[in-house]
């Protein structure tokens, strides 16, 4: 889809779903969580007609975890979660990931998502499989 890797179709996701997800919680390393909060209120400033809350939890693990209602939804490094549908990105360095998901978060913020139509690419109209995007990305070098 628009010329996207598997793994920038994933990371789009995952900043998709921390953007329109009104209750959030992430788990991360202290330096990650500082800018986790820093984009979601951001996010908050710039689109008040979807603001949201966000609890953030530091760890010393190289994992960032996003959770709704107390459910994984989102994990970038780390073992595969248990959860099926849980966005996974595996990685060796959770830092470059969470800048593209920045830069991903930005983007869609100046275009108004998640409050427009067609400003999240093509890649968000459709379902998103995660069990066919983890299988992409494993046939990939990560």
């Amino acid at each position: 889809m628009d010329g996207f890797t598997e793994v920038e179709l994933a990371l789009r996701e995952w900043a998709r779903r921390f953007l329109r997800t009104s209750s959030i919680h992430t788990v991360s390393p202290v330096v990650i969580s500082e800018r986790i909060l820093e984009l979601h209120n951001r996010f908050n400033d710039e689109v008040a007609s979807q603001y949201s809350t966000i609890n953030v939890d530091d760890h010393t693990l190289d994992v960032i975890c996003l959770f709704s209602d107390g459910e994984l939804i989102g994990q970038i490094g780390g073992p595969t979660p248990n959860e099926d549908d849980a966005v996974y990105i595996p990685c060796l360095n959770i830092n470059d990931y969470w800048k593209i998901v920045e830069s991903i978060a930005f983007d869609l913020i100046a275009a108004g998502y998640p409050g427009c139509i067609g400003c999240g690419g093509s890649d968000a109209s459709e379902p998103w499989d995660e069990s066919a995007s983890r299988t992409r990305i494993s046939n990939q070098n990560v």
